[in-house]
């Protein structure tokens, strides 16, 4: 086995939640690593960035509005005035796409009222150890919780403990076994995600790639060192390896026994494979968000209904009551 070299093989491992308690602070994962673990499930998969698109754009309808607006205008203008519709936006996104959301509140200089709300980006915040009572008190912000040397975490007041001119809200769902943060609801998903980011990777790699990791190159003419094995690997590599690799090789052999032999390693029907690959990736990712219909989307599918214009609209009703509408 020692003789034999797989190269760029990837594997993927479920990052761990966990909540650290060697600090004053509990981060989501090492270093708040869930976050970006989440934030590239929605960079990189498909289906899951369409969705978390969408549905945050639906969460954030016509923007923040109230039933009394009529009743008490100078109070709405005031309302209006404290939050911007840029600022909403964000925290609606972050909100689909991480579970949780937040704001910074700012006072009045006499702490009378509050200024102005702003989003704060809720994968820079770690929330303080809870007290006595499971409230938590604070939330600490960093720059970037991988170096907290460089980029000390600072200490905000969550909103109603503290006198001070700037505090925290934390929009953060019930999620069963979890205390300071919440699972995003399309969590039983994620793998899927993954799977449609490992195809798609998959597919690129062998359109680009002249000599792919479907072939194996055997050298006969006896087993160098484990030093040279790892030479000749690299020059073979970079000679024959990606878009721009050579097709063709060239050997020079002691005998016609000791010549280099080039393997072929078939996947059969990969088109269908792949093809079954992709479309289940996309239905699960659907199945883990909610989504009553792929049309919904703009994704064609074959159904009972007379006709899409019926599906559609009785696909929206049922995601509006049962997806946005608990969500806004």
């Amino acid at each position: 086995m020692s003789n034999i070299h797989v190269v760029n093989l990837a594997q993927y491992e479920a990052p761990i939640i966990e909540e650290s308690k060697k600090n004053e602070w509990v981060t989501y994962g090492e270093n708040n690593s869930y976050y970006s673990f989440l934030i590239d499930r929605y960079k990189n998969s498909t289906t899951n960035n369409a969705i978390i698109n969408n549905i945050s754009r639906l969460i954030y309808g016509k923007g923040l509005s109230a039933v009394d607006a009529n009743k008490k205008p100078n109070d709405y203008a005031s309302m209006m005035a404290m939050l911007s519709n840029d600022d909403l936006r964000k925290v609606v996104l972050d909100f689909e796409m991480l579970g949780q959301a937040a704001f910074q509140v700012h006072y009045t200089s006499d702490r009378k009222q509050i200024k102005k709300l702003y989003h704060i980006p809720v994968q820079l915040l770690a929330p303080e150890k809870c007290n006595k009572d499971g409230q938590i008190e604070a939330y600490y912000y960093s720059d970037n919780w991988e170096d907290v040397k460089n980029y000390t975490p600072k200490r905000i007041p969550s909103f109603g403990f503290s006198k001070e001119q700037v505090e925290i809200v934390f929009i953060q769902p019930y999620s069963v076994g979890m205390k300071y943060f919440s699972y995003v609801d399309y969590q039983g998903a994620i793998p899927y995600a993954v799977l449609e980011e490992e195809v798609a990777e998959y597919l690129i790699n062998e359109v680009q790639n002249g000599f792919s990791g479907t072939k194996v190159v055997n050298f006969n003419n006896g087993v160098p060192t484990p030093e040279e094995q790892d030479t000749i690997s690299r020059k073979v590599l970079s000679k024959l390896t990606g878009s721009r690799g050579q097709k063709v090789i060239v050997a020079f052999n002691s005998n016609q026994e000791s010549k280099t032999t080039v393997d072929d390693l078939p996947l059969n029907d990969a088109p269908e494979h792949y093809s079954y690959l992709s479309e289940e990736c996309m239905r699960k990712i659907m199945l883990g968000h909610n989504v009553t219909s792929p049309l919904l989307f703009g994704i064609a599918n074959a159904s009972g209904f007379s006709s899409n214009a019926d599906e559609l609209q009785n696909s929206f009703i049922l995601f509006d009551n049962l997806v946005v509408r608990p969500k806004q």
